[in-house]
């Protein structure tokens, strides 16, 4: 019985991350590739790759060195911002999804995927950035400081693809409506990487598209 294109991609990040078949997460490719969304130069960890993060699909990328440096987090790709929530402070690790009041920016792109920034510093998108809903944004552009607002073990970046429902895209909180299956998750690709996914504890360089490394 031959596999899909699409099976093969999600066994191999699966095995990539030490989780077994059955456990594999069934989000298919982004059909777009995207930066890194940290500023030029950024040395990024990944704390959870798309299979390993619970629920599955989404990357929790994480700017190095963890203290000490703020990490300036930037557009993965030209876009427009669809959602903005960052009056937030609160750190509340451990709580239910339900519970999180995260922090968070959705930008939608023009091959029709969404990318969420999650968890970001209070005030840094509307305030330091200056953004607005139904702002244009290029890739690179800075959009906020990376945080730990909301349901977020450690400073970090909660990124996802995503490709929303037309009707009432999301919730209130910030979470994709329609996504019970994890059916309008993508995982993500990026440029500058190999194989063009992230692999758990993983590092890499954040650079444009384009851009390698010197």
């Amino acid at each position: 019985m031959m596999m899909s294109t699409k099976s093969i991609l999600i066994l191999g990040i699966a095995l990539a991350s030490g989780a077994t078949a059955a456990e594999a997460p069934t989000v298919a490719e982004s059909s777009g590739i995207y930066r890194l969304p940290f500023a030029d130069g950024t040395e990024v960890s990944v704390f959870d790759d798309a299979a390993s993060h619970r629920p599955v699909g989404a990357v929790d990328l994480v700017g190095e060195p963890r203290k000490g440096k703020l990490h300036r987090v930037v557009a993965a790709a030209d876009g427009m911002v669809m959602a903005i929530q960052d009056g937030y402070s609160e750190q509340q690790s451990g709580r239910a999804a339900s519970e999180c009041r995260n922090n968070f920016l959705w930008l939608a792109h023009p091959n029709g995927e969404w990318t969420l920034y999650g968890h970001m510093a209070t005030g840094t998108t509307s305030g330091k950035a200056g953004l607005k809903i139904g702002d244009h944004v290029r890739a690179g552009q800075y959009v906020g400081d990376e945080g730990a607002v909301g349901c977020a073990m450690l400073d970090h970046v909660h990124f996802e693809v995503a490709v929303p429902q037309a009707n009432d895209p999301i919730d209130k909180g910030g979470f994709l409506n329609g996504n019970e299956e994890r059916q309008r998750m993508r995982v993500p690709r990026f440029c500058n990487v190999p194989g063009q996914t992230v692999r758990k504890d993983a590092h890499y360089t954040a650079l444009a598209c384009g851009r390698a490394s010197e």
